[in-house]
């Protein structure tokens, strides 16, 4: 990932990992900014199984880009 402040190489410093979201944590060795970046983690559902149109509304997992 580059820097977004002085687009140098920036290294990762961190990573959690949960049965929701993966977050890395990076920081430039340049300018000592840091970042962070995330994504959900989500199972994927086959094709041929009918489980997504069988849960209730509330158990579908709905995600929200802000």
């Amino acid at each position: 990932m580059k820097c977004p402040n002085c687009s140098s190489q920036m290294f990762v410093t961190d990573e959690t990992a949960n049965t929701k979201s993966h977050v890395t944590f990076y920081r430039c060795s340049i300018c000592v900014s840091e970042h962070v970046s995330s994504h959900p983690v989500s199972t994927a559902v086959s094709h041929e199984s009918t489980e997504y149109f069988d849960a209730p509304a509330g158990d579908t997992k709905r995600y929200l880009m802000v």
